[in-house]
């Protein structure tokens, strides 16, 4: 059994064994620790406030986006949807996205399966096609064709409702949490869907 010598100087150190140590420096990384892991818990609380209950571990979150537009596609023509202001919070597991949306503080959402991860066609102003960062996934839930294209600034969803010659186009921008916000001004691509 080895036994402990634990001395304290003049100078503020500690003699361990014969070995010093500061306590000051002990303290200060003491402290530095403590608060540390105070702040990883506080912003862990903040995040967690806007993830949804239900929603499983390997989803992580990829942005808010705004519902900016809806139209309905019909006999060749397009006619605006009266919206009323939503937000969509998106994860995404790597193989599925779920899209959420709040209404009477309950979240629904509908899951996508990613079929393409290697870009997004977005047209430019002068009707060239670039190539952006994103996903495409689908979903036939409800006997409805649904697709929907997640790029970092935007998310379009086009829905095609079963024995209908309709379709309806939603596009939402993304924007800073709402927590977050210090304007509401989106910060949407310059495309057209």
């Amino acid at each position: 059994m080895t036994h402990l010598e634990i001395l304290m100087t003049d100078s503020g150190m500690l003699a361990a064994n014969g070995k010093l140590i500061n306590m000051r420096q002990h303290y200060k990384i003491r402290t530095n620790l403590i608060l540390t892991v105070l702040l990883s818990v506080l912003v862990a609380t903040v995040c967690a406030e806007d993830r949804p209950a239900q929603l499983p571990e390997t989803f992580r979150f990829i942005g808010h986006y705004k519902l900016n537009s809806k139209i309905r596609v019909e006999t060749g023509e397009s006619m605006p949807v009266v919206i009323s202001p939503l937000i969509y919070r998106v994860y995404s597991d790597g193989i599925d996205i779920r899209v959420y949306c709040r209404s009477a503080d309950e979240d629904s959402f509908t899951t996508y399966e990613i079929y393409r991860s290697d870009g997004i066609g977005v047209a430019r102003r002068t009707g060239e096609i670039d190539v952006v960062a994103g996903v495409q996934a689908y979903c036939t839930k409800g006997e409805m064709i649904r697709q929907v294209s997640v790029t970092r600034n935007s998310l379009t969803m086009v829905k095609m409702p079963p024995r209908s010659h309709r379709v309806v186009v939603t596009r939402a921008v993304a924007i800073k949490p709402p927590n977050e916000q210090a304007s509401n001004k989106p910060t949407g691509e310059s495309s057209t869907p």
